[in-house]
């Protein structure tokens, strides 16, 4: 059963750091732990310490950018730090408010925390599949346009970065599941359990995302590639068609003193029908073949 004592919740940022550190000294906090809080750590993570758990936390911010958030949390108090105010921090707050029943224990507060950031997430992930999607579009729309080789690169390495930061954050959600981790209650659990399958399935959109650009950049590649060939169809067999015209030219070009289609009245007609008529009898035959046209 939780307790009905709600736990002190307090968050800081960069311009409220002296307060923080006076805070930490009272409480005694392991140095290592005081120095994972200050810090800004690469990836999520957890550190497990005799007085006290350290959570490091990875966001997405409404432009995109990934930010930073620690966590101490205590038998009886849970303290955050981000380097600036962040939008993240209000919505918890907002949460808090509405459901004040969850700030009854630790592990409420720290289920909150994971809930709205995995909810940020997966609101960029929509974002993700809805700009794929366009780029999808985009290929067949304008197939040779070099930008949208550009945009599936920068998408990829956009994507790759998320990738290794989700892949982290579900390893660490996994962590906080485990049966051994402190402060952590059996009511509390099933959420986290919940909020663990659903982060898992950002990572697999990830995993499609990088797999879908990469279909799009082929796609984009074969279709320059059958544009390409059909062009160079076109001109060969433009240049057949234009080859016997090119021999009949060649013969009576010779200039032989004794040719006597040269002296004929009509000579001239006819060399044009001759060379007119082998065109379009090779150009026929080529629609028959149906190598030219529909």
């Amino acid at each position: 059963m939780l307790t009905q004592t709600k736990i002190r919740w307090i968050h800081f940022t960069e311009q409220t750091k002296n307060e923080l550190q006076s805070l930490i000294e009272q409480i005694q906090l392991h140095p290592l732990a005081k120095d994972a809080l200050l810090s800004e750590n690469d990836f999520p993570k957890i550190d497990v310490y005799d007085e006290c758990v350290f959570v490091s936390l990875a966001f997405i911010r409404d432009d995109w950018q990934t930010g930073r958030l620690q966590l101490i949390i205590t038998a009886q108090q849970v303290i955050s730090y981000t380097k600036e105010e962040e939008r993240i921090i209000e919505d918890i707050r907002e949460k808090l408010n509405h459901h004040p029943e969850h700030a009854s224990h630790p592990s409420f507060i720290l289920y909150q925390f994971l809930n709205v950031i995995t909810f940020h997430f997966l609101h960029i992930v929509d974002d993700i599949a809805n700009h794929i999607q366009t780029l999808e579009k985009q290929v067949f729309q304008t197939p040779f346009e070099n930008d949208i080789g550009h945009s599936v690169y920068r998408w990829k390495v956009k994507i790759h970065e998320l990738r290794q930061i989700a892949e982290a954050q579900e390893e660490m959600m996994k962590s906080v599941h485990h049966p051994e981790f402190p402060y952590m209650t059996e009511d509390v659990r099933l959420y986290i359990q919940d909020i663990t399958s659903r982060f898992s399935r950002i990572t697999a959109a990830l995993d499609t995302f990088k797999e879908t650009l990469s279909s799009i950049f082929d796609l984009q590649l074969s279709l320059k590639s059958d544009h390409m060939n059909v062009i160079m169809k076109t001109l060969t067999l433009v240049s057949v068609i234009f080859m016997p015209m090119t021999f009949v030219a060649g013969v009576y070009g010779m200039n032989f003193e004794i040719m006597p289609e040269l002296t004929w009245t009509y000579g001239y007609a006819y060399a044009l029908g001759l060379m007119a008529g082998l065109g379009i009898s090779v150009a026929l035959y080529f629609k028959k073949k149906g190598w030219w046209g529909k």
